[in-house]
């Protein structure tokens, strides 16, 4: 007897797209890339800010929990190139610093072994850029308290932006501010009220 195959079965499961059915999928593909890209980009723009702040922030930290462990000044200082043998203060803008005892109190280092460097950072990435009032260093002593203004002016505000400026932007600000009190005790936050207060007291527009 003959076999009798399903044709119309087989020709169902081995048939393609249909041109309707591309031009479809290709138009939800382009939605969603419309929607994800700006996104994403916006994503990594406050990774980097963040990053940058956190570092600042925990270096800040780290100086003050120096000083009262080691019973010394220890600041923290702007550096145009913090890795370098003997890396120097810019007094500056924290793009790159170093950490540093200050033994003597001169708000510069002036080498080991007396003022040895306790930690470097690295330049932050280019599309983050930071203002500073002040002289671009920090100072703490045995107390944990910052120093008042010595050799040189200590900073107490940093902002951290990107090209998109300091505004407000789904609650919270485009840019990062970090804020050292008298106390010693150091803050990150991207409050846009306290961004864009700290940027006045710098006396700057970032970028």
């Amino acid at each position: 007897m003959q076999r009798v195959t399903d044709t119309s079965s087989a020709a169902r499961f081995t048939s393609g797209f249909t041109l309707m059915e591309l031009m479809i999928t290709l138009a939800l593909a382009g939605v969603l890339l419309a929607i994800a890209v700006p996104n994403m980009r916006v994503f990594g723009q406050n990774n980097r800010l963040t990053a940058a702040s956190n570092d600042l922030l925990r270096s800040f930290q780290m100086a003050r929990s120096e000083a009262i462990k080691r019973q010394q000044n220890v600041a923290v200082c702007a550096s145009a190139d913090p890795t370098a043998a003997t890396p120097a203060c810019s007094y500056g803008a924290f793009n790159g610093w170093i950490v540093f005892q200050d033994t003597n109190g001169n708000w510069q280092p002036d080498g080991a072994p007396a003022e040895p460097i306790l930690e470097r950072h690295e330049r932050v990435d280019p599309t983050v850029f930071v203002r500073t009032d002040n002289d671009g260093i920090e100072s703490f002593n045995q107390t944990g308290f910052a120093n008042p203004a010595g050799a040189r002016s200590p900073t107490r505000n940093i902002v951290l932006c990107d090209s998109r400026g300091v505004h407000l932007a789904a609650g919270s600000s485009t840019a990062r501010a970090v804020v050292i009190s008298p106390t010693g005790r150091t803050r990150v936050t991207k409050d846009n009220t306290d961004v864009t207060n700290a940027l006045g007291v710098i006396g700057a527009s970032c970028p």
